[in-house]
């Protein structure tokens, strides 16, 4: 696809000239401000409830969004038009973009449009596509054998290039191919309109270069040589998905965009004067830490992506401190403005400036309710998460669909892991699911993707499958210690900043901190074991002062790719005292399976201190890495 052009054409200079004719006229401002159109479509009017159709995460997408913007980064609120469902038509986009967006927004503005719903595909007449398609957008009028109210890509950027602004953020959560790869779940949809191309008219005179099932075009929305940054939710030949968020501990369960969910949670938890890049980076992180395989895309050589976060030259400033506003009180209750999307469990704590004590009683999906049990509160107070909850979760495999001898034989292969739980109805939830194809199995995600595959089908096969099964389940114990409220920044990388290793190349780390500490590495490995990098015996603490750049192993020490192939990932953690896990006589790593994933866990709260039963959150930071080892 073509990328998003920045057509700064001469009318655009008359229209801006006549702007102050307007009932607002934005060259009456002496400040700059923000603004931000949000569209989300759930409800499809010409497609039904089912894979392909309406998406239950679209509009919860949308109002979070909306929430972190006014809520958290100084949006007015009279400066957001939330557009949502049938309301959401292609006339209406069209409208919010070149008109409402248009008129009020000026020069040095920041602007920002967020799309959450279906991608889809529409024939090229322009014949400038490699694969004879155009990629689209659909609005909720979006048809089933017509193309009419599709926006296309072209349609797209001629409509940004109207906007009077180059400070402009596009976030799209939708997705224009890749059905293929993923199959389907009761648990989430992949965000494809249900069309077949070829059901739809073809123009005279489009030659189509590339038949469906040939590889398709892999530039997607791509804004480059323009200030319009984006942040796509996946790569253009991958499945985005609408997944399902399971309630735990009396809390609801919910929907929402994978990649929307985290970026959300980034725009609530990142500092003030933090890149669009940093957001991007930690939402990616955040994505593949709780094993979802799409690989969101962030524009590429666009200056804005260095800028601060919704950036204006003068202009008001988001908090700089995460908290969460108080929307109202009644008694010794109140409510807190957001939910579900951040992570907030029951029991965890906030505190407000004045000293307030507040305990979270029920997490709802835009509000949380708390119980004041100290201090006093009013609408308008700042309340900062100062302890978490962990809940604890088993991983939860459904072999509904497979007999009942290899369940068994699968239940023997796991006795003794108790972090891992096998679900017999193919409805209830479970974070991966044992299908069977021909005579192998396959695990995959709730979303959708494959895991692992080629497995057999002999009950012996089921000690593979347990193994498996244990690796998983030590990625999810290690993968659910975040830190939500995190007060300092932690960073992670692999040195020369590759991810991919071949068999037998050495591997260093580099960690920088901006906080006094001891660090611990541990890493999840293509094998499945769990092995405490740092510290061990050769260095039983490592110490990094606040700035200083840590690369870990030094000249004496090297850590070496090993097989099996696949993917793993290294945690890093940093708290204010050594982890008190023991490293065994003669070995020079602490190391084992899920089990010592999740003593690990433990340790981690141990230093990080509780607070009636609540983990301490500004004693501890922690940042991670995915890696891939190829032969």
């Amino acid at each position: 696809m073509k990328q998003l052009l920045n057509r700064r054409v001469a009318y655009i200079a008359t229209m801006v000239a006549i702007l102050p004719l307007l009932a607002f006229g934005p060259q009456e401002r002496t400040a700059l401000t923000r603004w931000a159109f949000i569209v989300g479509v759930s409800d499809y009017i010409h497609f039904e409830d089912v894979e392909g159709g309406d998406l239950p995460g679209a509009e919860h997408d949308a109002r979070r969004i909306r929430d972190a913007l006014v809520m958290r980064r100084g949006f007015p609120e009279e400066n957001v038009r939330l557009v949502l469902n049938h309301d959401a038509t292609k006339s209406a986009i069209r409208e919010g973009i070149t008109g409402w967006l248009v008129q009020n927004a000026r020069p040095g503005d920041n602007v920002v449009i967020f799309f959450a719903g279906h991608g889809s595909q529409m024939w090229d007449e322009s014949g400038d596509e490699d694969d004879g398609l155009d990629e689209t957008l659909a609005p909720a009028d979006a048809n089933p054998t017509s193309t009419e109210f599709d926006i296309s890509d072209d349609e797209f950027n001629d409509w940004l290039g109207l906007l009077p602004t180059d400070n402009v953020l596009v976030v799209l959560d939708n997705c224009n191919s890749g059905t293929g790869t993923r199959d389907v779940t009761p648990f989430s949809r992949g965000r494809l309109l249900g069309r077949d191309i070829n059901d739809v008219d073809r123009p005279a005179g489009v030659t189509r270069r590339a038949l469906p099932g040939q590889a398709g075009d892999v530039t997607g929305f791509d804004p480059q040589e323009t200030r319009v940054l984006e942040l796509a939710a996946a790569q253009p030949f991958q499945v985005a998905v609408d997944a399902y968020f399971p309630a735990a501990n009396g809390q609801e369960a919910f929907h929402g965009g994978a990649f929307t969910t985290f970026l959300v949670q980034q725009l609530w938890r990142a500092p003030e004067n933090v890149t669009y890049e940093n957001v991007f980076e930690d939402a990616y992180e955040a994505l593949k830490r709780n094993r979802f395989q799409q690989d969101p895309y962030i524009s590429e050589d666009v200056s804005l992506k260095d800028f601060p976060l919704f950036f204006v030259d003068g202009g008001p400033s988001g908090s700089g401190e995460m908290a969460l506003p108080v929307v109202s009180t009644s008694g010794r209750t109140a409510q807190l403005g957001a939910g579900l999307a951040l992570g907030i469990t029951p029991g965890s704590t906030f505190e407000t400036p004045s000293g307030a004590r507040l305990v979270v009683a029920s997490v709802g999906q835009r509000t949380t309710t708390v119980d004041v049990v100290s201090g006093s509160v009013r609408d308008g107070d700042q309340a900062r998460l100062t302890a978490h909850v962990y809940l604890e979760i088993p991983l939860l495999v459904n072999m509904a669909s497979i007999d009942t001898r290899l369940t068994e034989a699968l239940r023997t292969a796991l006795a003794g892991a108790p972090a891992i739980r096998i679900i017999d109805d193919e409805n209830l939830f479970s974070h991966l699911i044992v299908r069977r194809r021909g005579d192998e199995l396959r695990v995959i995600g709730s979303d959708g993707f494959a895991r692992h595959e080629a497995i057999g089908t002999t009950p012996s096969a089921m000690a593979a499958l347990g193994s498996i099964l244990r690796t998983e389940a030590a990625a999810k114990s290690l993968g659910d210690m975040d830190n939500p409220a995190q007060s300092f920044g932690l960073t992670l990388q692999l040195l020369g900043g590759k991810t991919k290793f071949g068999v037998g190349e050495d591997i260093a780390f580099i960690v920088e901190s901006d906080r006094d500490g001891f660090v611990t590495l541990v890493d999840i490995g293509t094998d499945g074991t769990v092995a405490m990098l740092l510290p061990n015996q050769d260095d039983p603490s490592m110490q990094i002062r606040a700035g200083r750049r840590l690369e870990y192993p030094g000249a004496d020490l090297a850590f070496t790719a090993l097989p099996p192939v696949g993917g793993g990932m290294v945690r890093a953690f940093l708290t204010e005292r050594p982890l008190d896990i023991t490293i065994p006589a003669g070995e020079l790593y602490a190391s084992g399976g899920e089990g010592f994933a999740a003593a690990v866990a433990e340790a981690l709260k141990r230093a990080a201190g509780l607070e009636n039963g609540a983990v301490r959150l500004n004693s501890w930071g922690t940042a991670s890495i995915v890696y891939e080892i190829t032969n």
